[in-house]
């Protein structure tokens, strides 16, 4: 059996709102013509509430798919418990089946695999609800058995507190398949893989790679990264020493005019290093702000490093903002209060604070 493993497409990611649904579009397509059924890893979507553009949109690429598809919802769907996220939504109109908690047998002329998924929880609560997983779906001894995740490995994303990969072991699962990360990964000989991003978000080196997905043979127990067609992403590193703003802003609208004789269409990220001459600050550049082309403007850094470790502290853990947010407003509220989730009181702060106190008028609901 063929089997399609796509991850993160972010659908409607603001700054490159168009490629998010192209990629996506060549990527399902592609597995559709190549795999027997697909697989997706969450963060289908960039936002836990889409809009209905962006909704009408993931309902027209996966109207058109005609092989079964599995998904599990991603860390920007997930919501708290009793909410519909976005991905069980296209889940109730039949064209795609959520696993979360659950698995489910698929039979492809005559072969059979056992898929199970998790979506994503919070770091902090990941150990825990692997154990739930562990307790609640045995994979059957004798079938091929895939688990997805959407979650943090500490192999490949920095933090003090995250499970390994190899904590994977233990649930006894044939494949393990993870999106989250967006670059291709692989990790227990094989065993272990991340398909990636479909679209370009973070503007690091890494996604200077291509874009795509895994096509994966069951039979074989191999697999293979199937690109898909993307904008080419440039990523430039540029080093002044004692250069006047005029001399920075030129030297960079030359290069980035190389670059875009040969790739007019190209994302390019220029990352600058170094000094200004005296009496000079990295305010006072007049850079290039054409829509594809993005500064990382590092001119004297050593002046800014007292903010940028607050900024580091804040972010030790490579937690988004609001994940962290979430996390210390649990920490906070742990065996204080227990008439509400906490994090749905924290959407509804996010909503404003009528829709907070709407929530905390509401009766208990069920633990997690």
């Amino acid at each position: 059996m063929k089997i399609a493993v796509i991850g993160d497409t972010h659908l409607g990611y603001s700054r490159f709102y168009e490629d998010s649904f192209t990629q996506a579009k060549a990527a399902f397509e592609d597995a559709q013509e190549k795999a027997d059924l697909i697989l997706f890893l969450g963060d289908l979507y960039d936002s836990r509430v889409p809009t209905l553009q962006v909704l009408g949109e993931a309902i027209t690429i996966f109207s058109k798919i005609k092989k079964n598809v599995y998904a599990i919802h991603g860390n920007h769907e997930r919501r708290s418990k009793g909410n519909l996220n976005a991905v069980e939504l296209l889940e109730k109109a039949g064209l795609l089946t959520h696993l979360h908690m659950r698995g489910e047998p698929f039979t492809h002329e005559g072969e059979e695999v056992f898929i199970a998924g998790m979506g994503n929880v919070p770091d902090d609560l990941a150990s825990k609800a692997l154990g739930r997983l562990k307790g609640e779906i045995t994979p059957p001894e004798n079938a091929f058995s895939i688990l997805m995740l959407h979650q943090s490995f500490k192999e490949y994303v920095y933090g003090e507190n995250l499970a390994s990969i190899h904590d994977l072991e233990q649930l006894g699962y044939t494949l393990y398949l993870n999106g989250h990360i967006h670059a291709t990964k692989e990790g227990m000989e094989g065993r272990f893989l991340i398909p990636g991003s479909t679209v370009l978000t973070q503007l690091t080196k890494e996604e200077t790679k291509p874009k795509g997905y895994i096509l994966y043979d069951t039979k074989e127990k191999t697999h293979r990264f199937v690109e898909i067609p993307s904008r080419k992403f440039i990523l430039e590193e540029k080093t002044f020493e004692g250069a006047t703003p005029q001399e920075v802003s030129e030297r960079i609208n030359e290069a980035e005019d190389a670059l875009r004789k040969e790739n007019p269409e190209a994302i390019i990220r220029f990352t600058l290093k170094g000094t200004l001459k005296e009496g000079f600050r990295p305010t006072d550049l007049n850079l290039p702000r054409t829509p594809n082309t993005h500064i990382d403007n590092r001119l004297n850094r050593v002046q800014l490093k007292g903010e940028m470790e607050k900024i580091r502290e804040l972010r030790k853990n490579n937690v988004p903002v609001q994940e962290l947010s979430e996390q210390k407003l649990r920490e906070r509220l742990k065996g204080k209060i227990t008439l509400f989730d906490p994090q749905e009181l924290f959407e509804r702060l996010l909503e404003g604070p009528e829709a907070a106190r709407e929530a905390l008028k509401r009766k208990p609901s069920k633990k997690l």
